[in-house]
């Protein structure tokens, strides 16, 4: 895959793809970004976790597994597609983290209601469709009203050679 040839060029590609897709769901939204990215090693050599937060439009439920977990879904979901709408390189790095751990990503989003939901997918590469783990799309109080999406998943990389 362009942009993962190496575990270098993967962590480099990774960040960089996430906070691309961060900024645009708040620019979409005329929302002034306030984005958190934490690296971390795990325990395993050259396997990082990565958290991006970020404050933007968040994902409608009904299109939470399809826009993470299904290759070139299109984003019905706002007026125009844009560089943030967890396009191809969003799941190019989500792919890459699935293949090089074999572990699921991790997502949090919201709208801005009373409601925040949470999954675990990973893709079925052979027919395109998101695999939904530990029971699917869980509803979650959001007393906050807290907008946004977190993504986390687990890599592949080369973090000291990617700086």
């Amino acid at each position: 895959m362009a942009g993962f040839d190496n575990p270098v060029r993967a962590t480099y590609t990774i960040v960089r793809e996430l906070v691309e897709n961060a900024l645009d769901a708040c620019e979409t939204h005329g929302i002034l970004p306030d984005i958190f990215v934490r690296l971390t090693p795990e325990d395993r050599v050259n396997v990082y976790r990565i958290r991006v937060e970020d404050n933007g439009c968040g994902v409608p439920k009904e299109y939470i597994a399809s826009a993470f977990g299904r290759v070139l879904f299109g984003s019905k979901y706002v007026l125009r597609q844009t560089r943030g709408t967890f396009g191809l390189g969003g799941k190019k790095a989500i792919l890459y983290g699935q293949i090089t751990t074999h572990s699921p990503v991790k997502i949090i989003t919201s709208t801005g209601g009373p409601t925040k939901y949470f999954c675990e997918l990973m893709i079925d590469i052979q027919h395109n469709k998101p695999i939904l783990r530990r029971g699917g799309i869980k509803a979650l109080p959001n007393p906050t009203y807290w907008h946004g999406t977190i993504i986390e998943f687990t890599f592949e990389g080369d973090y000291s050679r990617a700086k």
